[in-house]
């Protein structure tokens, strides 16, 4: 005889736990890495002038906002100089 907790799906405490250690280290999607990019840039009023640069669509996606979010404020400020004095050529 199958229990009735089984058959409409109910988890045991173990497979809750497991589900939520699994939501808990997925990978965060492209509007999550956007979001923390465009909160990052916001705040910071050395980057607030780059914005546009930094939060365009580049070609490298996802690991261009890991940049954004990951690298130093000078880093970001001379890289986004840089591609500013660029596309001004």
């Amino acid at each position: 005889m199958v229990d009735a907790w089984l058959v409409r799906g109910y988890k045991t405490a173990v497979e809750q736990a497991n589900d939520a250690k699994v939501a808990r280290i997925a990978l965060p999607t492209r509007s999550d890495l956007y979001a923390q990019a465009r909160r990052r840039v916001q705040r910071s009023p050395r980057l607030r002038g780059y914005a546009s640069i930094l939060l365009a669509d580049w070609p490298e996606g996802d690991a261009h906002l890991r940049c954004v979010i990951r690298w130093r404020v000078r880093e970001l400020e001379a890289w986004a100089k840089q591609m500013r004095r660029d596309s001004d050529d």
